[in-house]
């Protein structure tokens, strides 16, 4: 009997490894786009191809929910990555995972006027994260590909959010270069 139960677990082992996600892929797939956050130095406001809203809520341990809204796209955009880095804090420094979108989950894509989400195609992306105060800094980086898949493109926002809703930055604001 125990010739037999050896290759039974062994085998068990084996399709378990093959069914397995790549999380340490995931992982090192979150740390660089932290990383790019971090390091970048030019920010918008807000976006020409997207519009942003935000809220926040506290709940009744004292801590607070925050949500951001990526949706009505001006243009097409494909296998869109959102991630957000509260209060400028260095990956390092992170105690807890940063809101995301596309990194540890499937990709998504948005085309104006068009949904179809068995296809992987959203009206809209949510995102959402805790803290423990506010109002909270919010760094941004949105990556899509268009439709060929061959060109990248990543705009960093920052928005400064509270109860009240968007205080700085986001929807509120014009992008930077656009003022009149």
């Amino acid at each position: 009997m125990k010739k037999y139960l050896i290759p039974v677990i062994a085998l068990s082992f084996l399709l378990g490894a093959c069914g397995a996600k790549n999380t340490d892929g995931d992982v090192t797939r979150y740390e660089t786009y932290y990383r790019a956050i971090e390091e970048n130095t030019k920010y918008i406001t807000a976006s020409e191809n997207y519009t942003i809203s935000a809220e926040m809520t506290q709940w009744d341990d004292g801590t607070y929910r925050y949500y951001l809204i990526f949706d009505e796209p001006r243009i097409s955009m494909y296998d869109i990555v959102i991630m957000a880095v509260e209060d400028n804090r260095p990956y390092e420094e992170a105690i807890k995972m940063m809101p995301s979108s596309g990194i540890f989950d499937a990709t998504s894509s948005m085309i104006p006027n068009q949904v179809n989400s068995k296809a992987g195609f959203v009206k809209g992306l949510i995102i959402s994260g805790e803290c423990d105060e506010q109002p909270v800094e919010l760094d941004i980086m949105v990556e899509w590909k268009d439709r060929s898949g061959k060109n990248v493109t990543r705009e960093f926002i920052t928005m400064e959010l509270g109860m009240e809703g968007i205080i700085s930055g986001g929807e509120e604001e014009t992008p930077q270069g656009d003022q009149n």
